[in-house]
Formats: C-alpha cells, sequence, structure tokens
C-alpha cells in the first residue's frame, strides 16, 4: 500500500507541473497540483553599483496553495538589508493569483495559458526605473502566460504590465524615475536525468534558461536579462533551485546588473482536504 501511495503521489505531481517548466526565476502557466501547500524561502544577493564593497541580501518566504487545478494563489514577504540599510529588516508583503483558463494536454506534452495579476506594498523608496513587486515597489501588475511542454523540453512566453505606486513622500529625486512598465520573458527548460521514471526516490536534474526583459513605458529605458539556472528535485516534493542574472543590454538605472539566487522549496500534497 505504501509503494502504491508513493507511485499515486508521483504520478499526479508530474502530470500536474512537469519539472522542467518548474522555472527558477518566472512562472508557467501551470499551477501547483490542486489542494496542496508549498513552503518556499529564497535568497538574492548583489553586488550594487553604488557600493564601494560588500553584498546586498534579500530573503523571501513564501507560501503558494493550489486552490483547483485552475486557480493558485501565494503570499510573501521580503527581508533585506538593500535601499542604504544598514541590517537586514522587514521590507516588503505581496499577494500573488494565477488562473489556467486552456489546457490541452497529451501523452508527454501539453499547452496550457493562463493570467495572473499580483499587488504588492513596500517600504522602500522609488530609488530605480526597473520595476518589480519582489520587494523593490508597491504596485500592481497583470498579465498572461503560455506554456508549451514537449517530451523533457518545455518552454513559457510570458508578458505583464506593471504600474508603482509609491507615496509622493517616498520617492527618490534621483535619474528620471518611472511610474510603468511592460515585463516579458521567455522561459526555457529541459530535464536532463532521470532518462526514464523508475522510483519515487529518483532525484531529478533541470537546467534552465530564461530571458528576462523590462521596458519603461514613461521614460525610454529598458533591459535585458539572462538568466541560466540548475535544479534539483528531491522524491518529487522539495526543489532546491541555483541560478543567476547577467544583464545582456540596456540602459535603465538599476540595483545591480547581475545577481544570483538560491531557493529552497517543498510540496505538501493533499494538504487541503
Amino acid at each position: 500500500m505504501l509503494r502504491l501511495f508513493y507511485l499515486s503521489v508521483l504520478i499526479i505531481f508530474c502530470s500536474v507541473a512537469r519539472a522542467q517548466e518548474l522555472y527558477v526565476f518566472t512562472n508557467p502557466a501551470s499551477n501547483i497540483p490542486a489542494k496542496a501547500i508549498a513552503a518556499k524561502v529564497g535568497m538574492k544577493t548583489m553586488r550594487p553599483y553604488h557600493a564601494a564593497s560588500g553584498r546586498e541580501f534579500r530573503f523571501m518566504p513564501e507560501v503558494q496553495v493550489g486552490i483547483t487545478k485552475e486557480l493558485m494563489l501565494s503570499g510573501a514577504v521580503s527581508f533585506s538589508n538593500m535601499f542604504f540599510q544598514d541590517a537586514v529588516s522587514f521590507e516588503s508583503a505581496r499577494l500573488y493569483a494565477k488562473y489556467r483558463f486552456y489546457s490541452n494536454d497529451d501523452v508527454h506534452k501539453h499547452f496550457r495559458a493562463a493570467a495572473f495579476a499580483a499587488g504588492s506594498w513596500s517600504n522602500n523608496p522609488l530609488v530605480y526605473q526597473e520595476l518589480n513587486l519582489e520587494g523593490d515597489n508597491s504596485g500592481v501588475q497583470a498579465g498572461l502566460l503560455a506554456t508549451q511542454l514537449v517530451n523533457k523540453f518545455a518552454a513559457t512566453a510570458g508578458v505583464s504590465y506593471i504600474r508603482q505606486l509609491e507615496k509622493n513622500n517616498k520617492l527618490f529625486f534621483g535619474p528620471a524615475f518611472s511610474n510603468e512598465g511592460i515585463q516579458y520573458n521567455l522561459s526555457m527548460g529541459y530535464l536532463l536525468f532521470p532518462r526514464n521514471y523508475k522510483s519515487y526516490n529518483q532525484t531529478n536534474f533541470n537546467l534552465y534558461c530564461e530571458f528576462i526583459g523590462f521596458k519603461n513605458t514613461d521614460v525610454n529605458k529598458s533591459f535585458l536579462d539572462i538568466a541560466p539556472a540548475v535544479q534539483f528535485i528531491f522524491k518529487s516534493s522539495t526543489r532546491l533551485n541555483l541560478g543567476g542574472r547577467y544583464q545582456l543590454t540596456g540602459n535603465a538605472h538599476r540595483m545591480a546588473n547581475q545577481s544570483f539566487f538560491v531557493s529552497l522549496e517543498h510540496y505538501f500534497l493533499n494538504a487541503l482536504k
């Protein structure tokens, strides 16, 4: 019975969220399994250009909930020593919702499309022309995602609109700041190991390459990053992600042009009875 339970969990998990589309920096159109809860903690670090030495860190605990197979919700907070702070302290909170409105599934392949929306509050001032809801800005975001999976390869394209909602007394008057922009990405993943699934205990090893871009719509600033990453999935329930982002081109005023990211995530399947 125990072996049957493990096999059932493996089949459910892999059929709903293929390993090669569990991207490190962006999201696929697929959701986490229905009735599941995922606990995640991530850490981003960079060496900002405005500091002569040292590094800045951001820690990001997050909880994701699979309401149904079409709808998932997540909530996250962040703590950092960024934005000229001397010590790590609380900086932001974020809510995210994704609805998968289309799915065409077949054996070893599928195409899915989803819409998402997010909102965040941050105590940071508006300093940079790069806008994001991962701790830097208070704002709202909405967009679309489309994922194609064929055998061991998956690709996702995404586009979204983001608008900052900072208060006037939090603005930092440096370079011309931006109120809104378009964020886009092309993310690709490949399941390298195992070659064939035989056991619940097999470790997945995935390779990723993501292209992440942003363009302000009210000032003529933009950038494009490449983000390679590796991922280990243990017993189909625990993920370890390691990756970096490197600017390929751009003229936007940013905190840093390079950063490193590591995260650990665990799934509690059937946690919601």
